[in-house]
């Protein structure tokens, strides 16, 4: 297990990640009918997207404007996603009462 010392710049790191995902959500809400709205980035996407502009080129195998599509395709994709379910949770529970 890692001492306090070694895990201080990784417990920084994900709070910064964090307090930037959290800026994007409250920048950019979404419209649930918005057909070109996305999810807000995720910490998790935001630490994926900093890797792949971070790193040296030797070291990356994505080309960076590759992994910037891919990351809006994604969250357009799922933002599509959870409206379907929204409609789809309002129409059963139509049905059922």
């Amino acid at each position: 297990m890692a001492s306090a010392p070694e895990r201080s710049p990784a417990v920084t790191a994900y709070a910064l990640l964090a307090v930037g995902a959290l800026h994007e959500r409250q920048r950019n809400p979404t419209d649930p009918d918005d057909g070109m709205a996305v999810v807000p980035v995720s910490p998790r996407e935001l630490l994926a997207l900093l890797r792949v502009f971070a790193l040296p080129r030797l070291r990356q195998d994505t080309d960076p404007a590759h992994a910037l599509r891919w990351s809006w395709w994604r969250r357009h994709h799922q933002h599509r996603a959870t409206a379907c379910h929204r409609r789809w949770n309002e129409i059963t529970a139509a049905a059922t009462t």
